[in-house]
């Protein structure tokens, strides 16, 4: 699983990135630090260039326009999945997390360093586990490349890439890319979903609208799929 670090502290950053490496070694995780920066707009590019379940370590007080929680608000208006965990000086900002709808996983203040390196491991411990446990009901990939769990009720639809073995899965206001065969993951979902084409299946529950004269179904958050005359009773 990547990481992202955004602190304006240099020497807190490099404490943060030592403390994350150094569990990651000792404990053969997956995890991988991707990005460490100081500056909003780099974190924001990496998130709208992004498909894949990220930590985020972001700070609240930036020296710049834009602070943690606007990263934050950012990452959820384009990711549900991915882990945030604000690290910050001010204990009294935690309510904001709320305020704003983060969803945050957790809310370290830097008063000391000790609890806060226990902090780090054991949040990245919980999601690691998480991840690679599975959650029941979900969608649970495993491969050299990812491991991650989206659970049904978020997955719009799954769509394979010609000419190659990798797919990719749409779900609210998100897409992740991975390795696998279509045929192989229709085996791990429920009665909710249908192969709708040969490189789509689809979630039922989110679909919308049926466009019969174009062969295409609206599912919720603007996704359009096509589905082949095969299944057009099924869709109806």
């Amino acid at each position: 699983m990547n990481i992202v670090i955004c602190e304006d502290d240099i020497k807190y950053s490099a404490y943060i990135k030592n403390i994350l490496e150094e569990h990651i070694t000792a404990n053969h995780l997956n995890s991988k630090i991707t990005l460490i920066t100081s500056k909003p707009d780099e974190v924001l590019n990496y998130v709208y260039n992004n498909s894949e379940i990220t930590i985020y370590y972001l700070d609240i007080k930036l020296c710049d326009t834009k602070s943690g929680l606007d990263i934050a608000s950012a990452i959820r208006r384009n990711d549900h999945m991915s882990p945030i965990i604000f690290i910050t000086n001010y204990g009294e900002m935690m309510p904001l997390t709320y305020e704003y709808k983060l969803e945050a996983l957790d809310f370290i203040v830097k008063n000391n360093l000790e609890a806060t390196r226990k902090k780090i491991c054991e949040n990245l411990d919980y999601i690691e586990n998480r991840q690679q446990a599975g959650y029941s009901k979900c969608l649970n990939i495993k491969n050299k490349q990812k491991n991650f769990s989206v659970p049904f009720d978020k997955i719009c639809y799954i769509e394979s890439i010609k000419s190659s073995h990798k797919l990719v899965l749409y779900y609210d206001n998100g897409m992740i890319t991975f390795y696998s065969l279509l045929k192989d993951v229709e085996k791990e979902l429920d009665s909710r979903f249908i192969r709708c084409h040969k490189s789509i299946i689809i979630n039922k529950d989110k679909i919308v609208n049926v466009d019969k004269k174009n062969h295409t179904v609206e599912l919720m958050h603007n996704y359009r799929c096509i589905y082949s005359s095969r299944c057009k009773e099924l869709i109806k």
